[in-house]
């Protein structure tokens, strides 16, 4: 089992009251498939150049993490069931 290291960036909903307890629930999902977080960074809120499932806004976190390569499609399936999430992106740092 390969481990990676990956950045992944979540736009959750902007109308949430705590945005840095939904942050910490993502990675503790993140976690529960194995995967060892290093930092979550929360950006904060940012309006949109055009709406997002009828949002003109969301907050922006940052997680990066170390993940075997393998779970990275389930994380994605996960966090698409999601209320709070409205897009995110799984990124690998690691170089080829």
């Amino acid at each position: 089992m390969h481990v990676r290291l990956y950045e992944l960036t979540v736009i959750l909903v902007a109308e949430l009251e705590d945005h840095k307890a939904a942050a910490e629930e993502i990675a503790e999902v993140v976690r529960g498939l194995g995967a060892e977080v290093e930092k979550v960074d929360l950006w904060g809120k940012k309006r949109f150049a055009y709406p997002i499932k009828k949002q003109q806004e969301g907050f922006y976190a940052m997680i990066t993490m170390k993940a075997p390569a393998d779970q990275i499609r389930e994380l994605d399936r996960v966090l698409g069931l999601r209320q709070q999430v409205l897009r995110h992106l799984v990124v690998s740092l690691d170089e080829e």
